[in-house]
């Protein structure tokens, strides 16, 4: 049976497992990587060199301020023997971090409206009118005094909004370029890092982000008077590695920011990986760190990134502002202005220019007949079935002069994938793609004007969780995401060369703006710690109501929002606090009980009264995340508390999770503390399982995990084709190919190890293991551990015989040493030759 599959480094991290020789093995000469190596309490790194004197490897970098660890360079064989001397807890892989964009709007329901008026409302101003950011600002709480690092692509400091200049004085008051413009940690040949002193930003993304958090200009940011750290981590395209992002959370440290926002992040991951252990470490130290929970949500549950998903950093999720700004065409047919993004790579409309007239082209995917002749036209298309490039490509090669894509759901959507085929393609709103079909079937020959300009766009979910939003809870249940702020449309600053103005959407959008809230706190009530603010920002966050269905009023899923979205105004009025604001309630069928501390912050008596918001809950398959409504229900002891100046007290809450919710379900509420006379209602979200979490099978892929056999790779995707293995087929050692495991994950697992049985002799040679691994993330993404890698590292490993791969998985909470909670899986015997 043919297969497809992503490479191993663009779906889980488990490299060591390409090479594990015997630790009294020499090395081998496989090529360098670098790597994470954390140390055992109490040790440093001269440990690491004086009992490894004997490996081959270099330390690149001593994390010791924030994670006792060291990143090194050595072969893959190297790593592995370096995991088993004494002063090693734990040998990680360098992850790869893509860069950061917007995600790709999915299925949506209703209609999306246009409203173009004559001064619409900024998106950044809609976005800090429903956090109440304004009503700070005009108390004036604009950040004044407070530093706020953003670890990106970079700023642009040119830009007059961010304060035009770059050192002492200017708003953009320090930063470091940790890797130089061509950096790509994907690329063989541009990942080493190239550092300097200058983090002017050729992405883009980092100014946007910049902008949400302090912008002071043409746009307004959340804390506009804040100043900035630029940590670039970045190239101006491809992706960086979480060795590169400890050194900035470790630069931000030194450079003493307050406030340190990641819009970045590994997705899938546990709170332990190292970039999260790092930002935990500089919570400890008193900075505030804020990260996006990641855009994942269309993979489903425990689809989280890290570092938003460690303990002590503020997770955000996002929600969609009312509406979006677009770059605007007008069409005389219809006597108004549409909205259109564009697809990367494909070719952009030249300003000024009009289009030739349309015509409908249809569905445009292989097999399908082209409705109308498009030559020497303007193809309108509909999306959906095939990718757009196959679309692009289709009405090109007609003879389109020009290409556009209407969604077929509600709202605007944009993506890459397409070729530049010297052609314009744009992507317009279904609404807008149906008005202009209506117009080619009545005859009147509309044309696209691109004149400049922009329009606002309604999106369909505004004010509820955007649809690209990852869920939590953590691998390990613990609760995330923390809290939620707009994420989805902001308009905000990108760099001057590229238009100064532009719109994205994306948790990269939504955390910048909890973390020029957490400055506006800050500002107002300096000696708060990084765990004050959370609990702050979170305890009186307002609950999106669920996006899915909003006429019945529930409240949107904790595991998707948190306690809500962030209410500047409320966190700054609070006269007191519930902690901790987000509980995980774990696994099992009946009552869970936990407690919650009320404190009071306030100069008089102050009664509150607890009660419970039931939120929906999720069911359903890991992926295809279905939702319930539930009937959780929640009893106190006591009911009512009431609290002196300065006083706390401790509730104990029994929560029992509706009976009717089907195993595997995610069930969800808020316990919220309201005051008798005025005050701010403060509340805490928690999240549980139902059933028992070790039920959850791994390995239960139909088609996985199985042997296979690479025949070539997609020099574009980098996806490898896979053959089966022929009957009585025999492998080279020397000369290959050799077999390949594909391993698909159901869900994250505690560890996975895998080794090679030699069927004939008995001998079993270890692969390699790894802890803390991730999920494959779609439906068909398999990981491959590629034999061949690990005979490249060690050619003398392996003996000509019968052999078969084995594989072991530890599942989420198991306990290694119980047999019942780790699932194995041995593959055919395969043949192995000189």
């Amino acid at each position: 049976m043919p297969g497809r599959s992503l490479p191993l480094a663009a779906v889980m991290a488990i490299p060591l497992m390409f090479a594990a020789p015997p630790a009294s093995a020499a090395g081998g000469d496989g090529a360098e990587a670098v790597w994470l190596v954390e140390l055992e309490p109490g040790v440093g790194s001269s440990a690491l060199e004086a009992v490894g004197h004997d490996l081959d490897f270099e330390v690149r970098h001593d994390f010791e301020r924030i994670w006792n660890g060291v990143s090194v360079s050595a072969d893959a064989a190297t790593a592995r023997r370096l995991e088993d001397l004494a002063p090693v807890e734990r040998v990680w892989t360098d992850v790869a971090l893509s860069s950061p964009s917007s995600p790709t709007r999915p299925t949506e329901n209703g209609n999306a409206e246009q409203a173009e008026t004559a001064e619409p409302v900024p998106e950044l101003a809609q976005a800090i009118q429903t956090t109440r950011a304004d009503t700070a600002h005009d108390r004036g709480i604009t950040g004044t005094g407070i530093r706020v690092g953003v670890i990106d692509t970079g700023i642009d400091y040119t830009h007059p909004d961010l304060g035009g200049c770059f050192g002492d004085g200017c708003r953009v008051a320090t930063g470091t370029d940790f890797v130089g413009d061509d950096y790509d940690s994907d690329d063989p040949e541009l990942a080493e890092p190239k550092p300097d002193t200058d983090p002017a930003d050729c992405a883009g993304h980092g100014t946007h982000v910049a902008g949400i958090v302090g912008a002071d200009g043409q746009v307004t940011g959340v804390a506009p008077d804040v100043s900035f750290g630029a940590y670039k981590v970045f190239g101006c395209e491809g992706a960086t590695s979480a060795e590169v992002i400890m050194q900035a959370l470790e630069t931000a440290l030194d450079d003493g920011m307050d406030v340190v926002n990641l819009s970045l992040g590994q997705s899938f991951q546990w709170p332990g990986y190292p970039t999260s252990e790092a930002a935990d470490a500089l919570v400890a130290e008193g900075v505030t760190v804020v990260a996006s929970m990641g855009n994942d949500g269309q993979s489903g549950i425990y689809s989280g990134s890290a570092p938003g998903v460690a303990s002590d950093v503020i997770g955000v999720a996002s929600t969609d502002n009312p509406a979006q700004r677009m770059d605007a065409a007008h069409v005389e047919a219809l006597d108004r202005k549409i909205g259109y993004n564009l697809i990367d790579y494909a070719a952009e409309p030249e300003p000024g220019s009009v289009t030739d007239p349309l015509a409908w082209l249809g569905r445009a995917c292989e097999g399908d007949e082209s409705a109308s002749d498009v030559s020497g036209k303007t193809a309108l298309i509909v999306r959906g079935e095939c990718t757009f490039n196959e679309k692009y490509a289709r009405a090109v090669k007609e003879g389109a002069t020009a290409v556009v894509i209407h969604n077929n759901r509600s709202g605007p959507y944009g993506g890459t994938g397409a070729e530049d085929l010297d052609v314009p393609l744009v992507a317009i709103t279904e609404s807008d793609g149906e008005d202009l079909r209506d117009a080619v079937e009545a005859g009147q020959e509309p044309t696209l004007e691109f004149s400049g300009g922009t329009v606002m766009v309604d999106l369909p979910r505004g004010g509820f969780a955007s649809d690209f939003t990852a869920f939590g809870p953590a691998p390990d249940l613990s609760f995330k995401p923390d809290l939620a702020a707009p994420g989805g449309g902001i308009w905000s600053t990108v760099p001057v060369a590229d238009g100064s103005y532009d719109s994205m959407s994306g948790t990269s959008m939504s955390s910048p703006h909890v973390a020029g809230a957490a400055a506006l706190l800050l500002q107002d009530r300096p000696d708060l710690e990084p765990g004050e603010v959370r609990t702050r920002l979170a305890n009186t966050a307002r609950p999106a109501l669920w996006a899915e269905d909003p006429e019945q009023q529930l409240i949107e899923a904790t595991h998707r929002q948190g306690t809500g979205v962030v209410d500047v105004v409320s966190a700054l009025d609070a006269a007191g606090s519930m902690s901790p604001t987000g509980i995980s309630v774990g696994d099992g069928t009946g009552p869970r009980t936990f407690e919650v501390t009320l404190a009071s912050d306030s100069r008089r008596t102050q009664a509150y009264r607890l009660s419970h918001q039931n939120a929906v809950s999720t069911t359903g398959d890991i992926r295809d995340t279905g939702f319930e409504a539930g009937a959780s229900k929640a009893t106190f002891e006591p009911k009512t508390v009431t609290l002196y100046p300065g006083q706390r007290t401790t509730v104990e809450v029994t929560v029992t999770p509706d009976a009717e919710l089907p195993d595997g379900s995610v069930f969800g509420g808020r316990i919220v503390a309201r005051p008798e006379g005025r005050g701010e209602n403060l509340a805490a979200a928690y999240a549980g399982y139902m059933g028992d979490y070790l039920d959850i099978e791994v390995l239960a892929h139909p088609d996985y995990p199985r042997l296979a056999v690479p025949i070539g790779e997609d020099e574009i995707t980098g996806e490898i084709d896979y053959r089966d293995l022929e009957p009585d087929e025999k492998f080279s050692i020397a000369d290959g190919p050799v077999p390949t495991a594909l391993v698909y994950l159901e869900r994250q697992v505690a560890a996975m190890e895998v080794d090679l049985e030699n069927t004939e002799t008995g001998e079993v040679v270890s692969w390699g293991s790894e802890e803390f691994v991730e999920r494959s993330p779609g439906p068909d993404d398999a990981a491959a551990i590629d034999l061949a890698q690990f005979i490249e590292d060690d050619p003398d490993a392996l003996a000509p015989g019968k052999w078969r791969t084995q594989v072991r998985v530890l599942k989420a909470l198991g306990d290694s040493e119980n047999p019942d909670h780790w699932e194995h899986w041995r593959s055919p015997e395969f043949t192995l030759t000189e």
